[in-house]
Protein backbone atom coordinates (compact mmCIF):
# COMPACT_ATOMS: atom_id res chain seq x y z
CA UNK A 1 0.00 0.00 0.00
CA UNK A 2 1.39 3.38 -1.05
CA UNK A 3 2.34 6.13 1.37
CA UNK A 4 1.01 9.35 -0.11
CA UNK A 5 1.87 13.02 0.34
CA UNK A 6 -0.83 15.57 -0.50
CA UNK A 7 0.53 19.08 -1.10
CA UNK A 8 -2.39 21.49 -0.94
CA UNK A 9 -4.30 19.25 1.47
CA UNK A 10 -6.39 22.05 3.01
CA UNK A 11 -7.37 23.56 -0.35
CA UNK A 12 -10.62 23.01 -2.18
CA UNK A 13 -9.68 19.80 -4.02
CA UNK A 14 -7.14 18.55 -1.49
CA UNK A 15 -9.49 18.69 1.51
CA UNK A 16 -11.92 16.43 -0.38
CA UNK A 17 -9.25 14.13 -1.76
CA UNK A 18 -7.63 13.31 1.59
CA UNK A 19 -10.66 11.54 3.20
CA UNK A 20 -11.21 9.44 0.05
CA UNK A 21 -7.58 8.29 0.14
CA UNK A 22 -7.92 7.47 3.85
CA UNK A 23 -11.12 5.51 3.15
CA UNK A 24 -9.13 3.42 0.66
CA UNK A 25 -6.67 2.48 3.39
CA UNK A 26 -3.72 4.59 2.24
CA UNK A 27 -1.31 6.15 4.71
CA UNK A 28 -1.59 9.86 3.96
CA UNK A 29 0.85 12.60 4.88
CA UNK A 30 -0.70 16.04 4.52
CA UNK A 31 1.39 19.14 3.99
CA UNK A 32 0.04 22.26 5.66
CA UNK A 33 1.13 25.90 6.01
CA UNK A 34 -1.77 27.39 8.01
CA UNK A 35 -2.53 25.37 11.13
CA UNK A 36 -6.03 26.82 11.58
CA UNK A 37 -7.07 25.49 8.14
CA UNK A 38 -5.78 22.03 9.06
CA UNK A 39 -7.51 21.82 12.43
CA UNK A 40 -11.01 22.40 10.99
CA UNK A 41 -10.78 19.39 8.66
CA UNK A 42 -13.09 16.50 9.55
CA UNK A 43 -10.31 13.98 8.88
CA UNK A 44 -7.72 15.58 11.19
CA UNK A 45 -7.82 12.79 13.79
CA UNK A 46 -7.69 9.81 11.41
CA UNK A 47 -5.22 7.13 12.54
CA UNK A 48 -3.62 6.85 9.07
CA UNK A 49 -2.99 10.60 8.84
CA UNK A 50 0.42 12.23 9.24
CA UNK A 51 0.23 16.07 9.24
CA UNK A 52 3.51 17.84 8.44
CA UNK A 53 4.16 21.56 8.18
CA UNK A 54 5.67 22.28 4.78
CA UNK A 55 6.47 25.29 2.66
CA UNK A 56 7.23 24.19 -0.91
CA UNK A 57 9.71 27.08 -1.16
CA UNK A 58 11.65 25.73 1.82
CA UNK A 59 13.70 22.84 0.49
CA UNK A 60 14.44 21.34 3.92
CA UNK A 61 10.77 21.29 4.94
CA UNK A 62 9.76 19.88 1.57
CA UNK A 63 12.40 17.15 1.77
CA UNK A 64 11.16 16.15 5.22
CA UNK A 65 7.57 15.98 3.89
CA UNK A 66 8.44 13.98 0.76
CA UNK A 67 10.82 11.54 2.43
CA UNK A 68 9.38 8.02 2.56
CA UNK A 69 6.39 8.85 0.34
CA UNK A 70 5.76 6.85 -2.83
CA UNK A 71 3.28 9.26 -4.43
CA UNK A 72 3.03 13.05 -4.29
CA UNK A 73 -0.19 14.86 -5.20
CA UNK A 74 0.70 18.38 -6.27
CA UNK A 75 -2.45 20.51 -5.91
CA UNK A 76 -0.83 23.88 -5.19
CA UNK A 77 -1.04 26.73 -7.69
CA UNK A 78 -0.57 30.47 -7.80
CA UNK A 79 -4.16 31.72 -7.90
CA UNK A 80 -3.73 33.66 -4.67
CA UNK A 81 -0.10 34.75 -5.11
CA UNK A 82 1.18 38.25 -5.87
CA UNK A 83 2.88 39.76 -8.89
CA UNK A 84 5.81 37.29 -8.83
CA UNK A 85 3.53 34.23 -8.95
CA UNK A 86 5.19 32.84 -12.09
CA UNK A 87 8.63 32.63 -10.50
CA UNK A 88 7.09 31.19 -7.33
CA UNK A 89 5.38 28.48 -9.39
CA UNK A 90 8.65 27.64 -11.14
CA UNK A 91 10.64 27.55 -7.91
CA UNK A 92 8.18 25.20 -6.21
CA UNK A 93 8.09 22.90 -9.25
CA UNK A 94 11.90 22.75 -9.43
CA UNK A 95 12.12 21.91 -5.72
CA UNK A 96 9.66 19.05 -6.07
CA UNK A 97 11.31 17.77 -9.24
CA UNK A 98 14.84 17.63 -7.82
CA UNK A 99 13.74 16.12 -4.50
CA UNK A 100 11.59 13.49 -6.24
CA UNK A 101 14.69 12.35 -8.11
CA UNK A 102 16.88 12.38 -5.01
CA UNK A 103 14.37 10.56 -2.79
CA UNK A 104 13.20 8.01 -5.36
CA UNK A 105 9.56 9.13 -5.44
CA UNK A 106 7.61 6.69 -7.58
CA UNK A 107 4.99 9.05 -8.96
CA UNK A 108 3.78 12.67 -9.06
CA UNK A 109 0.10 13.47 -9.73
CA UNK A 110 -0.45 17.07 -10.82
CA UNK A 111 -3.79 18.89 -11.09
CA UNK A 112 -3.85 21.60 -13.76
CA UNK A 113 -6.32 23.53 -15.91
CA UNK A 114 -7.74 22.92 -19.37
CA UNK A 115 -6.42 25.02 -22.22
CA UNK A 116 -3.87 24.93 -25.03
CA UNK A 117 -0.77 27.11 -24.90
CA UNK A 118 -1.48 28.40 -28.42
CA UNK A 119 -4.90 29.72 -27.32
CA UNK A 120 -3.48 32.96 -25.83
CA UNK A 121 -4.11 31.71 -22.29
CA UNK A 122 -4.04 33.82 -19.13
CA UNK A 123 -0.72 34.24 -17.34
CA UNK A 124 -1.92 32.07 -14.47
CA UNK A 125 -2.91 29.17 -16.72
CA UNK A 126 0.30 29.50 -18.73
CA UNK A 127 2.20 29.29 -15.44
CA UNK A 128 0.42 26.06 -14.58
CA UNK A 129 1.44 24.66 -17.98
CA UNK A 130 5.03 25.67 -17.24
CA UNK A 131 4.85 23.84 -13.91
CA UNK A 132 3.78 20.71 -15.78
CA UNK A 133 6.74 21.10 -18.16
CA UNK A 134 9.19 21.47 -15.25
CA UNK A 135 7.76 18.47 -13.38
CA UNK A 136 8.25 16.35 -16.49
CA UNK A 137 11.99 17.05 -16.51
CA UNK A 138 12.14 14.71 -13.51
CA UNK A 139 12.94 11.00 -13.74
CA UNK A 140 9.78 10.50 -11.69
CA UNK A 141 6.73 9.82 -13.90
CA UNK A 142 4.08 12.55 -13.77
CA UNK A 143 0.34 12.10 -14.27
CA UNK A 144 -1.41 15.35 -15.13
CA UNK A 145 -5.17 15.95 -14.95
CA UNK A 146 -6.52 19.06 -16.69
CA UNK A 147 -9.97 20.33 -15.73
CA UNK A 148 -12.18 23.32 -16.49
CA UNK A 149 -14.59 24.72 -13.91
CA UNK A 150 -15.33 22.44 -10.95
CA UNK A 151 -18.90 22.45 -9.68
CA UNK A 152 -19.00 22.27 -5.92
CA UNK A 153 -19.36 24.34 -2.77
CA UNK A 154 -16.06 26.13 -2.20
CA UNK A 155 -14.91 26.16 -5.82
CA UNK A 156 -14.09 29.83 -6.53
CA UNK A 157 -15.67 29.72 -10.01
CA UNK A 158 -18.84 28.18 -8.61
CA UNK A 159 -18.96 30.62 -5.68
CA UNK A 160 -18.84 33.58 -8.08
CA UNK A 161 -21.85 32.20 -9.95
CA UNK A 162 -23.63 31.33 -6.70
CA UNK A 163 -23.38 34.88 -5.31
CA UNK A 164 -24.15 36.63 -8.60
CA UNK A 165 -27.29 34.62 -9.29
CA UNK A 166 -28.50 34.77 -5.69
CA UNK A 167 -28.10 38.56 -5.45
CA UNK A 168 -28.85 39.93 -8.93
CA UNK A 169 -32.16 39.28 -10.75
CA UNK A 170 -30.78 41.28 -13.69
CA UNK A 171 -27.11 41.11 -14.70
CA UNK A 172 -25.19 43.15 -17.25
CA UNK A 173 -22.29 40.78 -17.82
CA UNK A 174 -19.08 40.51 -19.85
CA UNK A 175 -18.94 38.48 -23.06
CA UNK A 176 -17.19 35.59 -21.33
CA UNK A 177 -20.54 34.34 -19.99
CA UNK A 178 -21.13 33.01 -23.54
CA UNK A 179 -17.84 31.11 -23.74
CA UNK A 180 -18.14 27.33 -23.99
CA UNK A 181 -16.90 25.23 -21.10
CA UNK A 182 -17.10 21.63 -19.89
CA UNK A 183 -17.46 21.68 -16.10
CA UNK A 184 -17.05 18.64 -13.91
CA UNK A 185 -18.39 17.92 -10.43
CA UNK A 186 -16.02 17.85 -7.47
CA UNK A 187 -17.21 14.29 -6.74
CA UNK A 188 -16.13 13.03 -10.18
CA UNK A 189 -12.89 15.02 -10.01
CA UNK A 190 -11.84 13.39 -6.75
CA UNK A 191 -12.83 9.94 -7.96
CA UNK A 192 -10.50 10.26 -10.96
CA UNK A 193 -7.66 11.47 -8.73
CA UNK A 194 -8.07 8.54 -6.34
CA UNK A 195 -8.70 5.72 -8.81
CA UNK A 196 -5.77 6.61 -11.04
CA UNK A 197 -3.56 5.07 -8.33
CA UNK A 198 -5.02 1.69 -9.30
CA UNK A 199 -4.51 2.24 -13.04
CA UNK A 200 -0.88 1.79 -14.18
CA UNK A 201 -1.83 3.01 -17.67
CA UNK A 202 -2.30 6.52 -16.26
CA UNK A 203 1.33 6.75 -15.11
CA UNK A 204 3.31 9.39 -17.01
CA UNK A 205 0.37 10.60 -19.11
CA UNK A 206 -1.84 13.71 -19.37
CA UNK A 207 -5.64 13.55 -19.32
CA UNK A 208 -8.40 16.06 -19.97
CA UNK A 209 -11.11 15.78 -17.35
CA UNK A 210 -14.63 17.08 -17.98
CA UNK A 211 -18.26 16.35 -17.28
CA UNK A 212 -20.73 14.86 -19.77
CA UNK A 213 -22.04 18.23 -21.06
CA UNK A 214 -20.63 21.28 -22.82
CA UNK A 215 -22.29 24.52 -21.76
CA UNK A 216 -21.67 28.24 -21.12
CA UNK A 217 -21.43 30.22 -17.89
CA UNK A 218 -24.71 31.88 -18.89
CA UNK A 219 -26.51 28.53 -19.13
CA UNK A 220 -24.94 27.44 -15.84
CA UNK A 221 -26.49 30.50 -14.24
CA UNK A 222 -29.92 29.55 -15.59
CA UNK A 223 -29.63 25.98 -14.30
CA UNK A 224 -28.43 27.24 -10.93
CA UNK A 225 -31.35 29.67 -10.62
CA UNK A 226 -33.85 26.91 -11.40
CA UNK A 227 -32.30 24.43 -8.96
CA UNK A 228 -32.14 27.13 -6.26
CA UNK A 229 -35.83 27.91 -6.75
CA UNK A 230 -35.15 31.47 -7.93
CA UNK A 231 -37.00 33.43 -10.57
CA UNK A 232 -35.35 33.34 -13.96
CA UNK A 233 -32.39 35.73 -14.12
CA UNK A 234 -32.00 38.17 -17.02
CA UNK A 235 -28.42 38.12 -18.30
CA UNK A 236 -27.34 40.82 -20.75
CA UNK A 237 -23.77 40.34 -22.07
CA UNK A 238 -21.90 43.48 -23.22
CA UNK A 239 -18.47 43.67 -24.90
CA UNK A 240 -17.02 46.53 -22.86
CA UNK A 241 -16.08 44.82 -19.59
CA UNK A 242 -12.42 43.74 -19.57
CA UNK A 243 -11.24 40.98 -17.18
CA UNK A 244 -9.85 43.68 -14.88
CA UNK A 245 -13.14 45.63 -14.78
CA UNK A 246 -15.08 42.37 -14.48
CA UNK A 247 -13.04 41.40 -11.42
CA UNK A 248 -13.87 44.73 -9.74
CA UNK A 249 -17.56 44.21 -10.56
CA UNK A 250 -17.47 40.72 -9.01
CA UNK A 251 -15.64 42.05 -5.96
CA UNK A 252 -18.41 44.62 -5.53
CA UNK A 253 -21.24 42.07 -5.71
CA UNK A 254 -19.64 39.01 -4.09
CA UNK A 255 -17.16 38.25 -1.27
CA UNK A 256 -14.62 37.08 -3.90
CA UNK A 257 -11.59 39.41 -3.99
CA UNK A 258 -10.73 41.02 -7.32
CA UNK A 259 -7.23 39.53 -7.15
CA UNK A 260 -8.79 36.05 -7.09
CA UNK A 261 -11.59 36.78 -9.55
CA UNK A 262 -9.37 38.23 -12.28
CA UNK A 263 -7.35 35.06 -13.11
CA UNK A 264 -10.57 33.05 -13.03
CA UNK A 265 -12.24 35.47 -15.46
CA UNK A 266 -9.21 35.45 -17.73
CA UNK A 267 -9.54 31.66 -17.83
CA UNK A 268 -13.26 31.89 -18.61
CA UNK A 269 -12.50 34.09 -21.61
CA UNK A 270 -11.24 31.02 -23.52
CA UNK A 271 -13.10 27.83 -24.36
CA UNK A 272 -12.28 25.02 -21.95
CA UNK A 273 -13.46 21.84 -23.62
CA UNK A 274 -11.82 18.42 -23.44
CA UNK A 275 -9.84 17.59 -26.57
CA UNK A 276 -9.86 13.90 -25.64
CA UNK A 277 -11.75 11.64 -23.21
CA UNK A 278 -9.41 8.67 -22.71
CA UNK A 279 -9.73 8.83 -18.92
CA UNK A 280 -13.40 7.83 -19.25
CA UNK A 281 -12.34 4.51 -20.77
CA UNK A 282 -9.56 3.88 -18.24
CA UNK A 283 -11.67 4.88 -15.22
CA UNK A 284 -15.30 4.36 -16.20
CA UNK A 285 -17.88 6.05 -14.00
CA UNK A 286 -21.32 7.61 -14.36
CA UNK A 287 -20.48 11.29 -14.54
CA UNK A 288 -22.87 13.69 -12.85
CA UNK A 289 -24.78 16.03 -15.16
CA UNK A 290 -24.62 19.78 -14.59
CA UNK A 291 -28.07 19.76 -13.03
CA UNK A 292 -27.20 16.83 -10.75
CA UNK A 293 -23.93 18.50 -9.72
CA UNK A 294 -25.59 21.80 -8.86
CA UNK A 295 -28.44 20.05 -7.02
CA UNK A 296 -25.93 18.07 -4.95
CA UNK A 297 -23.93 21.21 -4.19
CA UNK A 298 -27.00 23.18 -3.07
CA UNK A 299 -28.00 20.28 -0.81
CA UNK A 300 -24.53 20.37 0.74
CA UNK A 301 -24.77 24.13 1.30
CA UNK A 302 -28.17 23.75 3.00
CA UNK A 303 -26.81 20.99 5.25
CA UNK A 304 -23.99 23.24 6.46
CA UNK A 305 -26.36 26.09 7.40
Amino acid sequence: MYKILVLGSTGYVGSRLVPKLLDKGYNVRVGWRTRSKLLVQTWINHTNLDPVRVDVFNRDELEHAMEGCDVVYYLIHSMYSGKNFEEMDRTAARNITSLADELGTKRIIYFSGLGKVEDNLSKHLLSRKEVDRILRTSKTPVTTFQAAMIIGSGSASFEIMHYLVDRLPVMITPRWVRTKTQPISIEDTVLYLVRCLEKPETVGDTFDMGGPEITTYHDLMRVYAKEAGLHRRLVVPIPLLTPRLSSYWINLITPIQASIARPLIEGLSHETICSENRIREIIPQKLLTIRESIHLTLSEIKTKK
